[in-house]
């Protein structure tokens, strides 16, 4: 090959390459004006993201702290005046149940769509001997209206919330609590027994052992005889 055109093509070649290196730079620096835009963008959508989520359970009773403390000595409250804000619900029943002890929860469930109270409540006493001062006030008025004041896991409310349409959060903690309610039908026949006890359980069973153990004998001695 005439050395001419070696010579050319080899200096072609040489730009070539001194153009792809004066590119490459101007790409890159491009790529990353691109990656940090993108950043920016995904990281401003979470922090809308967070602040919905943030304002739901602002609105949402299952996003306040008092959603939560159900136990086997929870007292249920009906019978209120529902026309008022959580907030003024919340505050007068406690007033109302002050006299018998301390209260460390009031929790009034709400409609999160409408912000209507469900016309409900769950209430917690710090000492034990307040609760039946709490019973004691079942029939008491209040605001011109008959309070029905019981045992919360004797109602269906303390186990689930049935026809409530609610946001995810509610959702999320009310399909929990048909769960609970699922279980606790199992295990006591739907409310109509009690759960026995593990000592009953065992009397139960060497009972039954017992019993078992005379039939075998009774038949073993007729079939000798």
């Amino acid at each position: 090959m005439d050395e001419s055109k070696l010579k050319r093509c080899s200096t072609s070649s040489t730009h070539a390459e001194a153009s792809d290196e004066a590119i490459d730079p101007l790409q890159k620096a491009y790529k990353r004006e691109f990656d940090d835009w993108e950043t920016e963008v995904n990281n401003r959508k979470k922090q809308k993201q967070a602040e919905e989520t943030t304002e739901k359970k602002k609105k949402c009773c299952f996003g306040t702290k008092d959603a939560k403390g159900n136990n086997e000595h929870t007292i249920f409250v009906t019978g209120f005046d529902n026309s008022g804000s959580r907030d003024e619900i919340r505050s007068a029943l406690a007033k109302h149940f002050s006299s018998c002890g301390e209260l460390t929860r009031v929790f009034v469930h709400i409609e999160c769509e409408t912000g209507v109270s469900r016309g409900y409540a769950f209430i917690n006493l710090k000492k034990r001997v307040g609760i039946e001062a709490a019973l004691s006030l079942n029939g008491s008025d209040l605001g011109g209206h008959k309070l029905l004041v019981t045992m919360a896991r004797l109602r269906d409310e303390y186990y689930a919330h049935f026809n409530f349409n609610g946001c995810e959060i509610c959702r999320a903690s009310y399909a929990a609590g048909r769960q609970r309610l699922y279980r606790w039908n199992l295990r006591t026949g739907g409310g109509k027994v009690r759960r026995m006890s593990p000592q009953f359980q065992e009397k139960a069973r060497l009972h039954y052992n017992k019993a078992m153990a005379s039939r075998k004998m009774a038949k073993s001695k007729t079939n000798e005889g």
